[in-house]
């Protein structure tokens, strides 16, 4: 497998559209490819250096300046708005990567999965980004092959401060090159070493590849000529409604893509905002004539061969000019005709210019040429690597499984086996010899096929009328009419229910009278083999199914179904994590070691009141309730002592869901509509589909509802979608399972952690002061390290 370090962040055009190439670049070679993510968390070293740098904290200032100046333009503000969306979209379902890392020390040891990590392109090697460690590949292991693809300094030369820190990566790299000759000069002069000059990846994928991504309807019908600008000359703007007169073609403008810039306001005939990057490549393809000042503008119309004109986005005396790599690809393919200098604007003739068309069979022979050696670069870093691609699910790191057994029910052959570990969860384990290397099972992982919702929801806080019902409900109670109204109707509810060992799994029901059996949370991870299997044969019957369980456990179903089914709903929870069925088994044998039979567990008793909640045992001839404080399992469980480890990089929980409905408790109901607190339970009702909303609409008659405002839903669930970050004593209390005693290794284990219980209460203060704000502000100022 090969790992790519490469932007896809940056809400732009060449950056999305580049870090889509690499992956396709290498995907075509055969290889298995994963999108390495890495945020950058300063540390208290720099923290203080940048407190401490006038520089910097000026720097910070001023773009925080700018933006507010920028953000406070309604119209652009919008615009950037819709385009964000459209950007997230685009990343979302095009640019899959690896969960997300803020240590390069923990991203070290996943990158010993990799056969390569290969850094590129776009302007990665900028001190500001050489300096935090990911784009030089400070991470990588040494036996893990490090190869630069196509990489840019972005800066003309390194100063002499640099030059240590630029020396000691470039030597540790494999194989180097970079995507302008400027930058082979750098790496000759620092380190001795002859770097290639390769094509950045954008033209490194088959035309082919941009016409599907694409699409065939225009987005723009007509003749027009495509702007695109990130610079702010508006004598450039000036100059193509001269064009636009001449050629009698309209001006079609993306504006305000690096900022808020006056001179796009009304220059042209058409102006874009909610524009993805497959649909800018739309765009540029369907254009008569292309204007720009951008590299990847002037790459993609060489690609799909237009008449286009490049201008300077920087004049000849700014240090901070980027001119050199289009002028590095305009000599290249011996199109440097195409430029328009700023000196000579004004004696343009566009009636010359337009008369002079460009010789693509010349273009596309050197750019041929250039593809080739690119290829043999790429090749030659590879030697010895083999293509390989992925067949089954093969889980070598604990943290890469959410144990929702969906690839075991895919599997066409039956064989992979969902085996226990030391710790008591279950995962995948392939008979190879009877794979057929089909790849269902990753087809059906909700891990390895993550991608984001793009749902709209909306928040209720909401009350079941059936008092009895709320009475034996972990929270609200409304779980209850929404699967009722599904079995009133034909249908059928799946959910986790307790086996009459009290083990947790998922059965499916069509009587309301086996409602109950799903009230009460279940704080263990349910066995779900088969399940998904029979919720597919249900649907296909024709039989409207709610399904209920963890994010990961519905995405999973959806995901292993292939289809969006109509008479499916899906709702899940608001997800701590789960306990292993080791961990509760051990905690049976603790309350029962007389082996007494036991009636019924409540993990949330409310007797005393929804916020003091104990866990309680009723057996035959008795019963027992402890507070959640006192007792081993559920102190153990809220203090996310013996979670699953998936479950401390979780990214099914984020928001929105993929879910029709999802359901939790709504803790904070007093800051946001007191008079609903009657301590007794109230459910936080998040409906994500229309789907959801109609089920939602048939129950109104059955609770009490408030829609919660968009600017109160952090009160609702202030770490709503974050993972559960697990206990420091986690090791500890897996490795001494087996020898000590269930109850006092749970409760040494389960401590306090006394600086989070502080930064809890301070933040509750400062909220509560309506200073929270203000605070975090000031501390992003100090502590982000984005001053560069």
């Amino acid at each position: 497998m090969l790992g790519l370090a490469t932007p896809f962040q940056t809400q732009n055009y060449g950056t999305k559209l580049q870090a889509f190439a690499m992956q396709n670049i290498f995907s075509d070679l055969g290889y298995d490819v994963e999108i390495i993510s890495y945020t950058y968390v300063s540390t208290k070293k720099q923290k203080l250096k940048n407190l401490l740098s006038a520089k910097k904290i000026s720097a910070y200032i001023r773009r925080k300046k700018q933006s507010r100046q920028s953000l406070s333009n309604s119209r652009y503000a919008e615009c950037i708005s819709i385009r964000n969306s459209a950007f997230d979209r685009f990343t979302n379902k095009y640019i899959p990567t690896a969960r997300n890392f803020v240590s390069l020390e923990k991203l070290k040891d996943y990158s010993k999965r990799y056969n390569a990590v290969i850094c590129g392109s776009d302007q990665i090697w900028l001190p500001v980004n050489v300096e935090k460690g990911y784009f030089s590949l400070d991470f990588v292991p040494d036996k893990v092959r490090r190869i630069a693809y196509a990489p840019s300094f972005g800066i003309s030369s390194v100063d002499k401060r640099d030059e240590k820190m630029y020396k000691s990566f470039l030597s540790k790299l494999d194989f180097l090159s970079c995507r302008e000759h400027s930058g082979c000069e750098i790496i000759e002069k620092l380190t001795g070493k002859k770097a290639e000059v390769v094509l950045d990846p954008t033209l490194m994928a088959d035309k082919a590849v941009w016409d599907k991504l694409s699409g065939n309807i225009p987005v723009v019908d007509g003749d027009y000529i495509f702007c695109y600008f990130l610079g702010s000359n508006p004598e450039h703007r000036r100059k193509v409604k001269e064009l636009s007169k001449i050629t009698g073609c309209k001006l079609v403008a993306l504006p305000h893509v690096d900022g808020y810039v006056e001179a796009d306001e009304n220059y042209a005939d058409l102006t874009l905002s909610d524009i993805a990057p497959n649909e800018f490549v739309n765009l540029i393809k369907n254009a008569l004539y292309i204007c720009t000042d951008s590299f990847h503008g002037s790459v993609f119309s060489t690609i799909f061969e237009k008449e286009y004109f490049v201008f300077e986005r920087f004049s000849s005396d700014d240090k901070q000019s980027t001119n050199t790599r289009l002028y590095s690809l305009l000599a290249s393919l011996r199109l440097t005709d195409r430029l328009i200098k700023n000196e000579n604007l004004k004696s343009i003739e566009w009636q010359k210019e337009i008369r002079k068309k460009i010789d693509y069979k010349a273009a596309n022979g050197y750019l041929d040429n250039l593809r080739k050696s690119s290829f043999d670069y790429i090749k030659n870093s590879l030697d010895g690597i083999p293509p390989k691609k992925q067949t089954h699910i093969e889980i070598n790191d604990r943290l890469d499984c959410c144990g929702c057994s969906a690839c075991a029910d895919a599997c066409p052959k039956n064989c992979i086996e969902m085996v226990t570990d030391d710790e008591g969860f279950v995962y995948p384990e392939v008979d190879t010899s009877n794979c057929v290397g089909c790849s269902a099972c990753l087809k059906a992982c909700p891990v390895k096929q993550f991608r984001k919702s793009d749902n709209k929801y909306t928040a209720f806080a909401s009350i079941n009328k059936d008092e009895n019902v709320r009475k034996q409900s972990t929270s609200g109670g409304v779980f209850t009419p929404l699967a009722k109204a599904v079995i009133d109707n034909g249908g059928v509810v799946i959910g986790a229910s307790f086996d009459v060992d009290f083990q947790v799994k998922h059965i499916c029901v069509d009587s309301a009278d086996d409602l109950h059996k799903f009230r009460s949370s279940k704080y263990v991870q349910s066995d779900t083999l088969g399940i998904y299997r029979q919720t597919e044969k249900l649907l296909k019957e024709g039989r409207t199914v709610m399904f209920s369980g963890t994010p990961c456990q519905v995405y999973a179903l959806k995901i292993y179904l292939k289809k969006n089914y109509k008479n499916l709903i899906t709702v899940d929870l608001f997800c701590h994590g789960v306990p292993s069925p080791k961990v509760w088994n051990k905690y049976l044998e603790f309350i029962n070691p007389d082996n007494k039979k036991i009636e019924n567990i409540s993990f949330r008793d409310k007797r005393i009141s929804w916020e003091d909640y104990s866990l309680a045992v009723k057996y035959s001839d008795s019963e027992t309730a402890t507070f959640w404080k006192n007792d081993p399992f559920a102190r153990g469980f809220g203090f996310s002592v013996f979670n699953r480890p998936y479950c401390s990089v979780c990214r099914l929980k984020s928001f929105p869901r993929q879910s029709d409905i999802t359901l939790g408790d709504l803790w904070l109901v007093e800051r946001i509509f007191p008079e609903m607190n009657d301590h007794r339970g109230v459910s936080l009702v998040m409906l994500n589909t229309d789907k959801g909303r109609m089920l939602f609409d048939s129950i109104r008659g059955s609770v009490t509802y408030k829609e919660i405002d968009a600017d109160k839903l952090h009160y609702a669930y202030p770490v709503m979608g974050q993972p559960t970050k697990p206990h420091k004593n986690r090791a500890e209390f897996f490795a001494q399972l087996d020898t000590v005693p269930f109850d006092k290794l749970a409760m040494k284990c389960a401590t306090v952690d006394r600086k989070h219980e502080y930064k809890v209460w301070r933040a509750n203060v400062l909220d509560k002061m309506g200073i929270l704000p203000l605070v975090r502000k000031l501390k992003n100022l100090v502590y982000s390290g984005n001053y560069n």
